[in-house]
């Protein structure tokens, strides 16, 4: 009998070793800022963008996407929203046409991929951009509207007549803080410190060597521009080595475009 025996150990022993133990999860390829930027890449550069942007190939198209991407992304990035962001990446490209919030996503990782930090400072502590507070657990850098620094906190949203003078106190939708409670926005015409006492559709105009302006409509589609805050759309299509442009809903990618200077 003894033989049979050392058979069935011999073969025991010669078994892979991943029989008797479980697979390895593969890792997350978002994990990492590489991954992460590589995926973003190759959801910019989709076929339509490569033809319209006039880029020699899709490679150097995502070439020019994941360079974009690393100058963009911060550098404590945090991957827990990472799926959200790409997601809307993709959208913003499908078409090869952009609207003005599709143009903040990928342009200034506006929502959803303003969540990508975990952040440098503490909940509570003194900052003055969004990437310094842990945003992938919902911490952003609450600015008083007019003021240059802001506390890392978890926005806490007031309504009229109350007092938004805590440091992640925020007003609801149609007031702005005067520095003690929530007021309505000022009528066209009135006096103004900044954009943010002037209703969204508004803006305060100052006129040169001014101390204060006025709040005045933003400007209408096609009305010349030198600055997107200037139009009512958000965007102010300015040819590559113009000073001005036209205010503009829609930017269709085209060689001429300066948008596609980063996805050629």
């Amino acid at each position: 009998m003894k033989k049979p025996l050392i058979a069935l150990f011999a073969l025991v022993l010669g078994l892979p070793a991943a029989c008797s133990s479980k697979e390895e999860t593969p890792p997350d390829p978002l994990a990492q800022r590489s991954g992460f930027c590589q995926a973003w890449a190759e959801r910019a550069c989709q076929t339509e963008v490569v033809e319209n942007c006039n880029a020699n190939s899709v490679e150097d198209c995502q070439d020019s996407q994941a360079e974009l991407c690393r100058s963009l992304l911060p550098s404590n990035y945090a991957s827990g929203h990472a799926g959200q962001c790409l997601d809307a990446v993709g959208a913003a490209y499908a078409d090869a046409k952009l609207t003005p919030d599709e143009i903040a996503v990928v342009t200034a990782l506006a929502a959803p991929c303003d969540e990508l930090s975990e952040g440098s400072v503490n909940e509570g502590a003194s900052c003055s951009a969004d990437d310094q507070c842990n945003t992938a657990e919902g911490i952003h850098c609450v600015k008083k509207l007019g003021e240059a620094k802001g506390t890392c906190g978890q926005p806490e949203e007031v309504g009229p007549g109350e007092a938004c003078d805590g440091p992640a106190q925020v007003c609801k939708s149609g007031y702005y803080c005067n520095g003690e409670n929530c007021v309505s926005y000022k009528k066209s015409g009135a006096t103004c410190d900044g954009d943010f006492q002037c209703k969204p559709e508004q803006r305060c105009v100052t006129e040169a060597e001014a101390e204060s302006g006025t709040c005045q409509p933003r400007l209408e589609l096609n009305a010349e521009c030198a600055s997107s805050a200037e139009c009512a759309s958000g965007y102010c299509a300015i040819e590559e080595g113009a000073a001005a442009g036209e205010c503009a809903s829609t930017i269709v990618l085209t060689r001429t475009e300066p948008l596609c200077k980063a996805l050629r």
